[in-house]
């Protein structure tokens, strides 16, 4: 009898839906539908009521309590709800993709997918959370040592994995996502000099070190402004707002929030270049974006920037007269590059890499 697997695709709906996590499953589900029919069979999904992609037609558990954010009571009701969903689907194998609730499950195989250890790397990120969030980021990090396979999104995230948490490198496979950025033939890019920074305003991804390179950029210049695009807290706008006085920006950055999908397609099209300022990331999704609409990208060198995007950007140090430098002469990105990294980040290329960590963890 072909062994049967639960894929938990509740991230897809929620707060994660519209991009990271849930942009990563949704990427999973493509991947899936790449596969022959008679392995698709093989697979079931563990999803919120009312969420069910016509892929999984006849083969989904949908569990009430998943429905309930995970933040809040998640971590508590995690290995209850997934052990129930593993008899329900007569699982061998558990895939689980959300790290807000972990689940212990001694009576099946499992895959704990793993996107990154900011939380980890970066204590203040971890000190400013309810002391609940805490507990139950713990109880994810030992889900990963348990797992049988952990599923990194990149080789910057299994280093981690095995440096941080000791888990052996034997023990992961990585799977990049799937992104589908449009292969853009040409671009429009606005008159004034335009950099586009894609993000939330977190500390780790150093948006204030953008604003400094555009004050730097100004200097030489006498133009340029930046969009910001990406969620953030009132305390982080309000601080960077200061910065961006001290430094005379006012009128030459804006703060845009998230935005939809057409806009986000707007400002990739409009912009001049990229800024990627990240000190850490797991994989660095806006960058790959841009690339594949042959944006130039101007990021910060880090071992995930190497790895995702290599010689498709302007690797430089963390300092804004350096990012200010590469500001200036945006490097074009080739038909070629784009091509290569479309395939790279596709759902082909994931479904093989799925499997492949799918077989291994079946044993």
């Amino acid at each position: 009898m072909p062994k049967r697997l639960l894929l938990d695709i509740g991230p897809i709906a929620g707060g994660h839906g519209a991009r990271g996590i849930g942009s990563y499953v949704r990427g999973l589900i493509q991947a899936v539908e790449e596969w022959p029919a008679e392995r698709q069979q093989q697979v079931w999904a563990l999803t919120v009521p009312g969420v069910t992609p016509g892929l999984f037609e006849g083969r989904t558990v949908q569990p009430r309590l998943l429905g309930l954010r995970p933040v809040d009571l998640g971590w508590i009701l995690g290995s209850s709800v997934m052990g129930r969903a593993a008899r329900t689907a007569g699982a061998d194998l558990v895939h689980s993709t959300d790290p807000h609730r972990p689940a212990r499950l001694p009576a099946v195989r499992q895959v704990v997918t793993a996107y990154d250890l900011i939380p980890l790397l970066e204590p203040g990120v971890l000190n400013s959370w309810q002391p609940h969030h805490r507990h139950a980021y713990r109880l994810y990090l030992e889900q990963l040592r348990r797992a049988d396979v952990v599923i990194a999104i990149s080789r910057a995230t299994v280093a981690d994995l095995v440096e941080r948490l000791g888990i052996p490198e034997s023990r992961t496979s990585i799977v990049y996502p799937v992104i589908r950025a449009p292969l853009v033939a040409g671009r429009t890019p606005v008159p004034e000099p335009t950099f586009l920074y894609v993000g939330a305003l977190d500390a780790h991804k150093q948006p204030g070190l953008a604003i400094g390179a555009l004050a730097e950029f100004r200097r030489a210049h006498a133009g340029g402004s930046l969009r910001l695009v990406g969620p953030s807290t009132s305390e982080q706008r309000t601080r960077l707002r200061r910065q961006v006085e001290s430094l005379g920006l006012s009128g030459n950055v804006s703060f845009e929030g998230r935005v939809s999908d057409e806009k986000l397609d707007e400002a990739f099209a409009t912009a001049t270049a990229l800024l990627v300022t990240s000190r850490i990331e797991g994989f660095g999704l806006p960058g790959v974006e841009a690339v594949l609409r042959g944006l130039p990208v101007v990021a910060v060198d880090t071992a995930a920037a190497r790895e995702t995007l290599g010689s498709a950007a302007v690797l430089v140090p963390p300092d804004a007269g350096a990012i200010a430098e590469a500001m200036a002469s945006p490097q074009p990105v080739p038909d070629s590059v784009r091509n290569a990294m479309a395939s790279r980040f596709s759902s082909r290329a994931a479904a093989d890499a799925l499997w492949a960590a799918y077989e291994r963890a079946f044993g």
